[in-house]
């Protein structure tokens, strides 16, 4: 019954992604722009995300140190087939736990470049203006 609605909800929320020529890309002609703070929440958002994998990893921790009910096969066969499970899971969990830090790290380099590059424009324009007034400007 909310379908429609639902629908059109989702159209308009990807409508900035589509060009005006028909093309489906959102690279198309398109740009990002930060400000400072903007990539310093991005990046604090990355490093929590980690965070979050970390505190994750230390619960699954348990996942991958079951111990079988008894001694039959059936029971053992079982307990190694839930460690492994675990361990993958443990896998999966360091993988994004990395990408997460990896991308806080990129931002964070990207931000120190820019704000290496603003520095010095700044301190450029300090030392070659002159301090006083010019007749005729």
């Amino acid at each position: 019954m909310g379908e429609p609605t639902h629908r059109d909800n989702i159209n308009a929320e990807l409508s900035g992604f589509f060009t005006s020529n028909g093309s489906r890309s959102p690279v198309a002609g398109g740009s990002f722009a930060f400000t400072e703070a903007d990539m310093r929440a991005i990046i604090k958002n990355w490093a929590d995300l980690a965070h979050s994998y970390q505190d994750s990893l230390r619960n699954a921790d348990r996942m991958a140190r079951i111990k079988p009910p008894a001694e039959d096969f059936a029971s053992r066969w079982h307990a190694g087939a839930a460690n492994r499970s675990g361990e993958s899971y443990k896998g999966y969990l360091e993988n994004n736990q990395n990408y997460c830090f990896k991308q806080a790290q990129l931002f964070q380099k990207a931000l120190d470049e820019y704000l290496d590059i603003e520095h010095a424009n700044v301190t450029g324009m300090n030392t070659t203006a002159p301090h006083s007034p010019q007749p005729g400007i």
